[in-house]
């Protein structure tokens, strides 16, 4: 997840590691551990799904005293550009190299409804904000820093909900901007993405920027439920079928490495991103085995 241009023999994969809702980072340290060694890098998310947890940024000073490389989501919901411009310089000063902006579930789908959503900036507005950030080494009003900062930049695209034109104007848009790289929402529908990805090659999109589809591995069938709440998100009813009628408690994981070989097989994705909502923590390292994925260590996230 260093700086540079990615290898195309290396297959990336990151998973998103979820900060605790307590001050004790401790969990968050243990979480990490685990994943280390099956992943390249963890995406610590920030207050997924609208509900308070501990900051990311800190919680990335901690997972890189493990010897986990940390890629740190920036909210637009939580924040206005000052508090942006703080995090960054932050996120620079402890050495972490890779950040994802994202907008941020609607406050009322959380713990806190009645919280004030900021929306100061919007995601392509903040994309070139840090590109210049890193590129020029300026603060957002143009002030000058001695230092210019070093980030990778992603963002987060959906698949689903538009017309597919639509979907590859804003991805081309991103690219255009000075993204970095992409990861789609979850992925279980493989037409839905392998049309999403037929467009993006015939614009040459894939050549420019690296894009990384997200899995969800599923405990259970009142677990595919749950994850058709979340915006955006495609499920067949075969996958419920499946998990309703399979005696194995493990048939969610063999989905996930299922979908994971056929997201290899189509050409311009380079990575995927493992989602273990809703408790599926354990299930990362487990998926990354099936799935036959090489060991990481060599990716760099960058077109």
């Amino acid at each position: 997840m260093k700086k540079g241009r990615l290898s195309q023999e290396h297959f990336i994969v990151t998973a998103e590691l979820i900060p605790p809702r307590s001050w004790n980072p401790q969990p968050l340290v243990e979480q990490a551990v685990r994943y280390r060694g099956s992943v390249d890098a963890v995406d610590l998310s920030d207050n997924l799904l609208a509900i308070a947890r501990m900051s990311p940024v800190v919680g990335a000073f901690f997972v890189r005293q493990v010897g986990v490389e940390p890629i740190v989501q920036i909210n637009l919901r939580d924040r206005n550009r000052m508090a942006i411009q703080s995090d960054l310089m932050g996120l620079a000063a402890i050495g972490v190299k890779n950040i994802t902006i994202l907008g941020g579930y609607p406050a009322k789908v959380g713990t806190e409804p009645n919280a004030k959503e900021v929306y100061d900036l919007q995601t392509m507005e903040l994309v070139s904000y840090v590109r210049k950030f890193v590129d020029e080494g300026r603060l957002f009003d143009g002030t000058l820093m001695e230092e210019k900062p070093t980030f990778t930049i992603g963002t987060v695209e959906n698949i689903a909900g538009k017309p597919i034109k639509e979907l590859i104007d804003r991805l081309e848009a991103k690219a255009d901007g000075g993204t970095n790289f992409v990861r789609t929402q979850l992925v279980f529908d493989m037409d839905l993405i392998g049309e999403w990805m037929e467009e993006a090659r015939r614009r040459d999109l894939h050549k420019r920027i690296t894009i990384m589809a997200s899995i969800l591995p599923l405990r259970d069938a009142a677990h595919v439920d749950t994850a058709l709440r979340i915006p955006g998100i495609v499920i067949p009813d075969s996958f419920k079928t499946r998990l309703s009628q399979s005696e194995s408690r493990e048939e969610g994981l063999t989905i996930a490495a299922e979908l994971i070989g056929k997201l290899r097989q189509i050409e311009g994705i380079r990575g995927i991103h493992i989602r273990p909502i809703g408790g599926a923590e354990d299930s990362v390292n487990k998926v990354v085995q099936l799935a036959g994925l090489t060991p990481p260590g060599t990716a760099e996230i960058s077109a």
